[in-house]
């Protein structure tokens, strides 16, 4: 009997001790600004959720990424619920519309805005780029997830309509940032206007078990419950508190939707879902051989008329 015990808490250690890594492996992080080079065997192969345009992406970025930081940016800074410093970057236009720009996991403004940040400069907006808590500057070491990101970017927009208080605010995310964004739809901030959403998951739990299956080739269970049990341990992060599908159902505001179809990191049915259980004027744009991420590159005018339609108005 007492060899089975042993056998017992050997196997709920393990378990516990598994879970533990695959919290820590996807939520600690401390951006210290010093991006590797990707291995160039490993692009676009069967390992990389970025496939298949992960290369061209990288090419295409590399020259506008220098261009975009060299923007006179001005620095700003909140606090957040949990009394983490955040940090922004202000590029001052119009005071009637302001863009707040939301980035990816473990990725930066530069990344994911170096070229969607010409459609808003085009238009003369004021544009807010975020870094998100343990990124950059900003405080933290653990990812918000989406969960706590939401609640740091109503502290923006309070931001925004402090020194802008006519504007019309717009939220824009890419990947994660784009989950954030679609987490704040059923938080009715004050004075934002849509919500454009490039590629984001629906929620922390089916994007953890789509990827436990696709990056860690565990069964979610007992391990990705086990790691939801860490995160709210460790974070306070529960992995089903923003739905994706219940906050647009509740959102006041109209929404765009931008996916990859060859998408490997985020899988393009979590924009096609949400897109069905939207009920404000919407649109859904599913850009076809295209990668995670992507999407301007490859269609950079279906891309920018369909955001120059939803802050014009024109979503039905």
């Amino acid at each position: 009997m007492i060899y089975v015990l042993i056998a017992v808490l050997i196997l709920v250690l393990l378990s516990l001790t598994i879970g533990y890594y695959v919290f820590n492996s996807v939520f600690a992080y401390r951006d210290k600004g010093h991006k590797a080079e990707p291995d160039p065997d490993y692009i676009d192969s069967d390992k990389d959720l970025m496939r298949p345009t992960a290369r061209q992406l990288y090419a295409y970025q590399a020259p506008l990424i220098k261009a975009f930081n060299e923007l006179p940016f001005e620095e700003v800074t909140i606090r957040s619920f949990d009394n983490l410093t955040l940090y922004g970057y202000l590029l001052r236009g119009s005071k009637e519309e302001v863009v707040i720009c939301v980035h990816g996991y473990k990725s930066a403004m530069e990344n994911d805005y170096c070229d969607k940040a010409k459609i808003y400069m085009d238009r003369g907006s004021t544009i807010l780029f975020l870094n998100d808590r343990a990124h950059g500057k900003s405080e933290g070491d653990y990812l918000g997830f989406s969960e706590h990101d939401r609640r740091d970017v109503a502290r923006w927009v309070d931001f925004i309509n402090d020194i802008y208080p006519d504007a019309r605010i717009y939220l824009h995310g890419v990947s994660m940032g784009g989950a954030t964004v679609i987490h704040c739809a059923n938080m009715h901030l004050k004075n934002v206007c849509g919500i454009i959403d490039d590629c984001g998951f629906d929620s922390i739990v089916n994007i953890s078990k789509y990827l436990m299956k696709d990056v860690y080739h565990l069964p979610y269970f007992p391990f990705g419950d086990l790691a939801w049990m860490w995160s709210v341990i460790i974070t306070g992060i529960s992995f089903n508190t923003s739905m994706g599908a219940d906050c647009v159902k509740e959102s006041s505001v109209p929404i765009l939707f931008i996916h990859g179809k060859e998408d490997h990191y985020v899988p393009c049915w979590m924009s096609e879902m949400m897109y069905e259980a939207c009920t404000q004027p919407k649109e859904l744009h599913i850009i076809e051989n295209c990668g995670h991420a992507a999407a301007y590159m490859m269609a950079p005018k279906e891309y920018t008329d369909a955001v120059n339609r939803l802050l014009d108005g024109k979503f039905k």
